[in-house]
C-alpha cells in the first residue's frame, strides 16, 4: 500500500462499536493524530454519516463481518485489531494488527498510508523530567511505584500528572484519566512503543503499555 503524501479530502476514520469505554478512547486517540472520526453502528439501521469513510477500524472479527457487508463502508480501506489469522484470509486485503504494545503505531502506519500524514495538532509541550515520570505512571505503575523508581516524593508525581492533564485539557484535548494521557502522549511521541518491547520515554525504558483494546 503506498502512502498518499496529503491528507484525503472529505474522508473520516470509522470506529466500529463494541458499546464499550474504549470506543471513545479510541476515537478520541485518532482524532488527536489529525483525523476526523466517528463511532458507527452496524447493529442497528444504518444512519447517515458526516463525509464517506476513508478507513474503518474493528475490533473484533464478528463485528468485521457485519461492516463489510455496511454498504456505508463500501470502498474503504479495514483494520481490524485482533491477533485472528483466518481473518485476512476471509477477508482479503483487510490489515490485521496484533493487539499488543506495538499495535498504536501500527495502527498509525494504517492510517497514514490509507488516508496520508495528517497534520497533527501541536504537541503539547513536556520537560524530560515530566516525560520520565509520566511515562512510568501512565504504563501502569502506581505513584508510590513512580515516587521510589524516580526517587522523587508521591507529591511530585501528582504535581507533574496535574499540570500535563491541565495542559491538554486546555488544548482541548480531553484527559480524565491514566489511560488517556498515555495516548495523548503516544500521539505526540513523547512515548515511543517499538515492536516486541517496552515502552520508552526519549529512549528510556518504562515498562510495557497496556493494552488500549479492551
Amino acid at each position: 500500500m503506498s502512502k498518499p503524501e496529503t491528507v484525503a479530502k472529505n474522508k473520516v476514520v470509522g470506529i466500529v462499536a463494541e458499546h464499550d469505554l474504549t470506543d471513545s478512547a479510541l476515537t478520541a486517540f485518532v482524532r488527536s493524530l489529525g483525523y476526523p472520526a466517528v463511532i458507527i453502528e452496524v447493529d442497528d439501521p444504518p444512519a447517515p454519516l458526516p463525509a464517506p469513510l476513508g478507513a474503518v477500524i474493528v475490533r473484533t472479527s464478528g463485528r468485521l463481518a457485519r461492516a463489510v457487508a455496511d454498504s456505508r463502508c463500501a470502498g474503504a480501506e479495514f483494520a481490524v485489531v485482533e491477533s485472528v489469522d483466518s481473518v485476512g484470509t476471509r477477508y482479503p486485503g483487510t490489515t490485521v494488527i496484533p493487539a499488543t504494545n506495538c499495535a498504536v503505531r501500527r495502527l498509525v502506519e494504517f492510517l497514514e498510508g490509507v488516508l496520508g500524514v495528517a497534520e497533527r495538532p501541536d504537541a503539547i509541550s513536556l520537560s524530560p523530567r515530566e516525560r520520565e515520570v509520566l511515562a512510568t505512571y501512565v504504563q501502569g505503575a502506581t505513584v508510590a511505584q513512580t515516587a521510589e523508581e524516580h526517587l522523587v516524593a508521591t507529591c511530585t508525581v501528582r504535581t507533574h500528572y496535574r499540570r500535563v492533564t491541565d495542559r491538554y485539557n486546555a488544548a482541548g484535548r480531553k484527559v480524565a484519566n491514566k489511560s488517556q494521557l498515555l495516548l495523548q502522549m503516544v500521539a505526540d511521541g513523547w512515548i515511543r512503543l517499538p515492536d516486541g518491547g517496552p515502552a520508552s520515554a526519549e529512549g528510556s525504558d518504562a515498562g510495557t503499555a497496556p493494552s488500549m483494546w479492551g
